[in-house]
């Protein structure tokens, strides 16, 4: 293309010359050339292209060869690190495996105890466990003491069994490499094992129970009882007060005894208004229809059915009297009528001949001087009497009792609470609970819920007693036998009442006799009040001191003078009573 242009300036410049112009033959021989020149040109640019390919290539090929090397030295050297791990790991565990003792740097109870045999972990634990027994918590109110709880009162102690596992299997446990691992942790930073206890939840719940009902000033809920004899709706306001925490007190009792320093247990006081009485909840728990009692001894056991005495009330007329201003007061007592409809067949009438047979009676004996307390157990004594109890039926106390109320004769009287005598409307009547309860037990029947007191009592044998609290604490027992059993009381004003059971004896009858043992003695302590208005140093004793003590109930059962079984129905805490004296800061007398 360049030399057809040169060519072209020179026909141009011919023509300016008037020269001659070139024929078209030398026209086409110049194309030629030039079409020539352009394939060689262009052959040269592909060979030159090829080359620097070709060199590409052959750079990245030894770029390639040098990172494969680098590859093959990390493989190399990550295999030895593994294979050397594994040399160490397998020689770790082979000397672990012969190590039968406790492994370095664990620590138990706040000490050292590597290297420990398996007999010394079983005395160290058994010897832990000697320093709990019989621990003590005094529960304080404020500055108050209100109650002492033992660690025997719970069977708080150490699981030394799941302790000593979980000590000797430290490192012995999990598969080897966990294994390894918790070993080589612990060789690093000190492993502390914490010890497994156990404890009886049942009776630590009842040491709460007893610690909610022994806190002054306590919370009260509206609570409601039927009395069935005078068939009405017994309502009690509730009490704006103090309340606590059932689990929060509860962990704070078991982590005390756990660590066995501080033996002060400070209860945390939560203001609690009462709960408001649920009208409609009550309507459907005291509505009922009336039934005719009936009895089929076509059924093997025979079937007893008890009457049904139909209940009704008008709700909203009920709400209606709740909602008056006087009646919103706390602590008031409501009394409510019902509608009564009676069954026309009642199971006393058509089942008298299946109480002939007394089961069991118990005798206990009172004061007849205290007045109030006499007046009290007479009254729970007649709600108790003629009551009939079905086969498969749980009797409640609290439930036929009610609340002890003055609307019902009761008066106020002695009564245990918060470790000490005070006076309680209806205060004394845990005797009749406890005379019930050792009759019950000599006519073979199933206990279901019993307390015992939190203090001795002297007219019944320890650990055969029962104690009461509604609604807190009840008492009751199931009819376990094939026929009806009646409770038949009897009260006598020289001091003395007794309690019988009566039914339809069985073949496999047995002589029941009740016993108990006292464990150990707890002694009370004395406290000092000072009193100005005794001459200085004089000292007056306003509440005696009374020791308490542990001690366990037993039954034996015998037929024909030979003894079947003999067991142990409780181990109970009773705790001391206090002491009080006064003593004088005042002017001696001249």
């Amino acid at each position: 293309m360049i030399l057809r242009n040169k060519v072209n300036d020179k026909m141009s410049n011919k023509k300016n010359n008037n020269e001659e112009i070139m024929d078209n033959k030398e026209l086409v021989e110049i194309d030629k050339i030039e079409q020539d020149i352009e394939k060689i040109s262009e052959k040269a640019v592909e060979e030159e292209k090829k080359d620097i390919i070709l060199k590409d290539k052959e750079d990245s090929v030894s770029i390639y060869k040098d990172k494969n090397k680098r590859i093959r030295l990390i493989i190399i050297i990550a295999l030895a690190v593994i294979l050397a791990f594994v040399i160490l790991f397998s020689v770790i565990t082979c000397i672990n495996k012969l190590n039968s003792k406790v492994y370095k740097n664990i620590h138990l109870f706040g000490a050292d105890i590597s290297g420990m045999t398996k007999e010394a972990i079983e005395e160290l634990l058994s010897n832990e466990n000697s320093k709990i027994k019989n621990e003590k918590i005094s529960a304080y109110q404020g500055t108050e003491e209100i109650v002492t709880i033992s660690s025997d009162e719970i069977a708080f102690s150490i699981d030394e069994a799941e302790t000593l596992k979980e000590v000797m299997g430290y490192g012995r446990s999990g598969n080897i490499f966990k294994d390894n691992f918790d070993i080589l942790k612990a060789l690093i930073k000190p492993v502390d094992i914490e010890a497994n206890y156990k404890y009886d939840k049942e009776k630590l719940d009842g040491v709460i129970k007893n610690i909610d009902l022994t806190i002054k000033d306590r919370a009260v809920d509206d609570n409601y009882n039927i009395d069935e004899e005078h068939k009405k709706l017994v309502i009690t306001r509730g009490k704006t007060g103090n309340a606590i925490d059932y689990d929060k007190e509860e962990d704070k009792i078991l982590e005390n005894l756990k660590s066995l320093s501080d033996q002060k247990l400070n209860l945390d006081m939560i203001q609690r208004a009462p709960k408001k009485l649920d009208v409609q909840k009550v309507y459907s728990e005291v509505k009922r229809e009336a039934k005719d009692a009936y009895v089929d001894e076509n059924e093997k056991p025979i079937k007893f059915v008890a009457e049904v005495v139909g209940l009704d009330f008008d709700a909203k007329e009920l709400e209606n009297i709740l909602n008056k201003e006087e009646n919103k007061e706390e602590g008031k007592v409501i009394e409510f009528e019902l509608k009564v409809t009676e069954p026309n067949v009642k199971l006393a009438d058509i089942t008298s001949k299946y109480y002939n047979d007394k089961l069991s009676g118990k005798t206990t004996y009172f004061n007849a001087g205290q007045t109030a307390r006499a007046n009290n157990l007479k009254i729970a004594l007649d709600y108790l009497n003629g009551k009939i109890i079905m086969p498969g039926e749980t009797f409640s106390y609290n439930a036929v009792i009610g609340d002890t109320t003055a609307a019902k004769g009761y008066m106020a009287a002695a009564t245990f609470k918060g470790g000490t005598v005070v006076n309680e409307m209806g205060g004394g009547i845990c005797q009749t609970t406890s005379t019930l309860y050792d009759a019950v037990l000599m006519a073979n029947l199933e206990i279901v819920e019993r307390h015992n007191h939190g203090l001795p009592v002297g007219y019944i044998q320890p650990s055969l007693d029962a104690t009461v609290y509604s609604p807190v604490l009840d008492f009751k027992f199931k009819n376990t036998r094939n026929y009806p059993v009646k409770i038949v009381t009897s009260f006598s004003y020289g001091g003395s009442m007794n309690v019988s059971i009566y039914g339809t004896k069985e073949d496999n009858e047995y002589d029941i006799t009740l016993s108990s043992a006292t464990i150990s003695t707890i002694p009370y302590t004395t406290k000092y009040v000072y009193d100005s208005s005794l001459p200085n140093g004089a000292q007056v004793i306003d509440v005696n001191g009374v020791n308490g003590y542990v001690s366990e109930g037993y039954i034996t059962k015998m037929q024909n003078g030979q003894v079947i079984s003999s067991s142990l129905l409780s181990r109970d805490t009773y705790n001391a009573q206090q002491q009080v004296v006064r003593v004088g800061t005042g002017n001696s007398a001249s």
